[in-house]
């Protein structure tokens, strides 16, 4: 009985599944952890930090072939004309999802990690205009 399970568990049927739900756990884990960091960076250079965001999650798709954010809140660091000071204008996106192809790779490459900020950056930007 023990040869046969440590025949199962080596099998490609069982190593190949594993592998990629390794590689899907570490990505959300990654995405979580650092991707908002570099996001929210590249976030206030395009907007010349005139806004701040915070995301609470994200959520890599299944084929790595889009992100999903979730609670996003965009704040206005600019103050808004007949508000008091200090208070900015605040935007809250409950959920958004946003394809972005080949993201399985910005755990190897800190230049895909930068262009896929940027393009979710935009998409973002553009969406909550």
């Amino acid at each position: 009985m023990i040869n046969w399970l440590k025949a199962l568990m080596l099998s490609p049927g069982i190593l190949f599944p594993m592998a990629y739900l390794l590689l899907y756990l570490s990505t959300n884990i990654f995405l979580n952890k650092y991707y908002t960091k570099d996001l929210a960076l590249s976030f206030n250079r395009a907007t010349g930090n005139a806004r701040h965001i915070k995301v609470e999650s994200l959520k890599a798709g299944l084929i790595f072939d889009s992100v999903t954010l979730n609670q996003i809140e965009l704040t206005s660091t600019v103050p808004v004309d007949g508000a008091k000071s200090g208070s900015g204008d605040k935007i809250t996106i409950k959920s958004m999802k946003i394809n972005s192809p080949d993201l399985q790779n910005i755990l190897f490459s800190q230049c895909a990690l930068q262009a896929s900020t940027e393009q979710v950056c935009e998409k973002i930007l553009a969406g909550a205009h």
